[in-house]
């Protein structure tokens, strides 16, 4: 059984935006992590595994003809069940959501006993997602998952006009403005980013050439200010996209932190009492690298 919690991180978009891509890239190179996946389809057919199936991950399950938010709900925590059962224990477990799913309610299942938040990552199609979201149908559902991600990956740039990106953009930041937002063409995006950062791992995806676009930023010693620390999390300075480690504070006391997007969760823990070990990666030139350096003394 795994010594701690096992994150869970929902994968969702609408129809088409790229998950099944994204996961497999991260499958690939998973940063020395071993990934469990619960896969959505919304058929009767598992579509989706079968496009999985070359990427081997450590522990994969199908949950066909239902949404996980709502129908499947007692299947999905039998799923979860079996993935943090597997020997040797996993160290994260995704959810790839149906394109009709609403990805943050079953993102509620890492507060589940055993599990613990990995965040709502959301992907958008650039060339479709405007037109989706004006659907008289599906529009709403469109919207709501954006609005409820904690990242959003926009897709599909590289099929659209330098003016029709740029109104993307504009419509992003009126529908989920706080949310921060990277670029992937064909799920490029490192799964360090994706899945979070570990205290004593690299910032980077085995072999993927990602220090054009982001940058990194560790503590591995000092004392962290408990306000300044509170203060960052509940407003998170502009480009950073995840953080992850122990603050020690200058009573001795220690809390795990954990950052993803706009959503931050912290717990006391005795698991580190010798020192604090953060790590973060945001985007590059827009990251304020000065504003986490004043956290740690």
């Amino acid at each position: 059984m795994p010594s701690g919690p096992i994150p869970i991180t929902v994968l969702g978009g609408y129809l088409g935006a790229g998950k099944t891509t994204l996961l497999n890239r991260i499958l690939r190179a998973p940063g020395g992590r071993r990934i469990g996946v619960v896969v959505n389809d919304f058929g009767s057919l598992a579509i989706d595994v079968d496009a999985l199936a070359g990427a081997g991950p450590d522990g994969i399950v199908s949950l066909p003809n239902g949404c996980v938010c709502c129908t499947l709900g007692s299947d999905l925590f039998e799923a979860l069940r079996a993935l943090a059962a597997v020997d040797p224990p996993l160290d994260h477990i995704v959810i790839e959501a149906s394109g009709v799913a609403d990805p943050a309610a079953a993102a509620a299942w890492g507060s589940s006993d055993g599990f613990a938040p990995g965040g709502v990552i959301v992907l958008a199609a650039a060339d479709q997602v405007q037109h989706m979201a004006g659907d008289r149908y599906v529009g709403g559902e469109v919207t709501r998952q954006i609005a409820g991600a904690d990242l959003l990956v926009v897709t599909r740039g590289d099929l659209c006009s330098v003016a029709s990106r740029a109104a993307v953009d504009r419509w992003l930041d009126d529908v989920a403005a706080r949310v921060p937002r990277v670029e992937a063409v064909d799920g490029d995006v490192p799964a360090d980013v994706v899945l979070g950062l570990r205290p004593d791992a690299g910032a980077t995806a085995d072999g993927a050439p990602h220090t054009d676009r982001y940058t990194t930023w560790s503590a591995a010693d000092g004392v962290v200010g408990e306000g300044a620390l509170d203060a960052l999390l509940a407003d998170p300075p502009s480009g950073l996209l995840r953080m992850k480690g122990v603050a020690r504070f200058a009573d001795g006391s220690t809390r795990e932190v954990q950052l993803v997007g706009r959503t931050a969760t912290t717990r006391p823990t005795t698991s580190d009492p010798t020192g604090t070990r953060l790590v973060a990666i945001g985007i590059r030139d827009v990251l304020d690298l000065a504003a986490l350096d004043a956290l740690v003394g």
